[in-house]
């Protein structure tokens, strides 16, 4: 479904429905205002500031971090620090992801990062702060509510997964981070923002993980940065967002606040906008046709547009789409082919019978049962 230039896919948006997304935030989370903290590689550096060494051309961040710890770099100290200054608040992409959740109780969401800004958002969102946990306490993979720190937080320092040897215990000797991402990945439809593919952090991610279904395993990324070989290597189905400059990250806030808008409109709000498109001629743009086909998944939805639907255009547009092919097969209907049934039958038999007579040609005047009594 596309809002905002950014094309959701349908498993994903059918997992927001049924409660079954988790919201896995990497640094780009955090790195807009107003919080501008730093990703890994640029919060390496600022630790680095403390020591004489720096970071060698292909040397992986995490090993660099291990060497400055052993010479004497407090680097756990250092990096809670940079990543809990004073005054530090969320940014409007942490709270229009938590806005994906109707409330505080079933939020899903698995961060890497070390701030605590998810839990200021929910407080601000909601009013209430979900359950927290913090590595290496880690709750089941398979089921959780809550906010999850799988690399731990500023909270607790001498926890925190940044070194070469903490991802070593995370994800090998110890290999609790390993265990829950097993479970998660295995459970869970997965929404990884604020990553990119070749991430250190990802790396870890992956390694070692067995393989799982690409269609529950999603990644908002960048359109001018976009590698999809690359995403499919890690086993993830890549969601991209246009940007008119490198740091323009506009249309990735944007969606998301119009996927949060939509997830959480109301009966009323929905029946204004579909009886406003369905009372005109079926001319769409590509969002609009993806909204009315989104509002089909709902039972409710597909009556509001029936009931404005008065046009016989509208018979050949839903047509085309196959959306009417159940009423001419046998198989048994669905509660939407009945709605579609009785809306051909009560606005356009007496008025355009003709043109329900080509709709039933042109389908080998073969009729579902059901339609054939409706109309009889």
């Amino acid at each position: 479904m596309r809002i905002a230039g950014i094309n959701f896919p349908v498993p994903l948006l059918n997992a927001l429905r049924d409660g079954e997304l988790v919201i896995f935030a990497g640094a780009g989370v955090s790195m807009g205002e107003p919080a501008c903290l730093p990703n890994f590689k640029h919060l390496a550096q600022m630790i680095a500031q403390e020591g004489v060494q720096e970071l060698q051309d292909g040397e992986e961040i995490d090993r660099f971090l291990g060497r400055l710890q052993h010479g004497d770099v407090k680097v756990h100290e250092r990096a809670a620090e940079v990543l809990s200054r004073d005054g530090l608040e969320p940014t409007e992409l942490h709270r229009n992801l938590l806005r994906l959740y109707p409330d505080a109780g079933p939020v899903h969401v698995v961060t890497t990062n070390f701030d605590l800004l998810f839990e200021r958002a929910t407080e601000e969102v909601f009013g209430s702060v979900p359950e927290g946990f913090r590595a290496p306490a880690l709750p089941l993979g398979r089921q959780f509510n809550g906010i999850v720190h799988l690399h731990g937080a500023v909270s607790t320092p001498s926890e925190m997964v940044i070194t070469d040897e903490d991802f070593g215990r995370a994800y090998m000797t110890e290999g609790w981070a390993a265990r829950f991402l097993v479970e998660l990945f295995s459970n869970f439809t997965i929404l990884f923002v604020g990553y990119s593919y070749d991430d250190t952090i990802m790396s870890y991610l992956t390694r070692a993980l067995p393989p799982w279904e690409t269609d529950r395993h999603f990644a908002l990324t960048q359109e001018n940065n976009f590698d999809a070989q690359r995403w499919r290597l890690l086993e993830i189905k890549p969601i991209t967002y246009p940007q008119s400059s490198e740091n323009d990250y506009s249309a990735l806030d944007g969606g998301v606040r119009r996927l949060a808008d939509l997830i959480r409109r109301g009966a009323v709000d929905w029946h204004r906008e579909i009886t406003g498109i369905a009372g005109n001629l079926p001319s769409l743009d590509e969002e609009t046709e993806d909204l009315i086909e989104y509002a089909f998944t709902d039972a409710t939805r597909t009556r509001f547009f029936t009931k404005a639907a008065t046009v016989p255009e509208w018979i050949d547009w839903l047509d085309e789409r196959g959306y009417l092919n159940p009423l001419f097969l046998d198989s048994t209907l669905s509660e939407r082919d009945e709605i579609f049934s009785r809306w051909l039958v009560e606005q356009f038999s007496y008025t355009y019978a003709n043109i329900l007579f080509l709709l039933i040609g042109k389908h080998n005047m073969r009729l579902h049962p059901r339609f054939w009594y409706d109309l009889a």
